[in-house]
C-alpha cells in the first residue's frame, strides 16, 4: 500500500514535465513522424470506449487507461532523440519551451479577445474589475 502511494505521488509530481515534455517533443520537427503516429494511435486506442478492461473493479477500471497512457508518452519520449529530449528538458526548466511559449501567446490572444469585446460591451465587468 505505501509503495502504491509513492508510486501515485510520483506519477503525480512527475506528469506536468512529462507532459510539457510530450508537447514540446511532438511540436518538434526532429522527431520522427512515425513516433508522433504512434503515440496519437496509441492514446486514441487508449481512450476508445470499445477496448476497456473490467470497469467492475472501481477505481482499477479507469487505472488502466492513466496507466497506459503514461506507459505510451514514456515510450514516446524515450524513442525521441536524446539530444533532442535534453534540449527541450533544458528549455522547460528555463521556461522558454515551446510550451511556455504558446501558452503566453494565447494568454495574450485571449486577454485581447477579452478586451476587444469588453470595448464593444459584449462583454460586462465583473465587480472587482469596475473598482480598478
Amino acid at each position: 500500500m505505501l509503495l502504491s502511494l509513492r508510486l501515485l505521488r510520483r506519477i503525480a509530481k512527475e506528469l506536468p514535465r512529462y507532459g510539457k515534455l510530450t508537447y514540446c517533443l511532438y511540436r518538434d520537427p526532429r522527431v520522427p513522424q512515425r513516433n508522433k503516429i504512434a503515440l496519437a494511435a496509441a492514446i486514441a486506442l487508449i481512450l476508445n470506449p470499445v477496448v476497456d478492461v473490467p470497469l467492475r473493479l472501481p477505481v482499477f477500471g479507469e487505472m488502466d487507461a492513466v496507466a497506459l497512457t503514461v506507459l505510451a508518452i514514456r515510450m514516446f519520449v524515450e524513442r525521441a532523440p536524446k539530444d533532442v529530449v535534453a534540449e527541450h528538458q533544458e528549455r522547460i526548466a528555463l521556461g522558454t519551451s515551446i510550451f511556455d511559449q504558446d501558452l503566453r501567446e494565447s494568454r495574450a490572444g485571449l486577454q485581447s479577445r477579452l478586451q476587444s469585446l469588453r470595448e464593444r460591451g459584449r462583454l460586462a465587468l465583473t465587480r472587482r474589475q469596475a473598482y480598478r
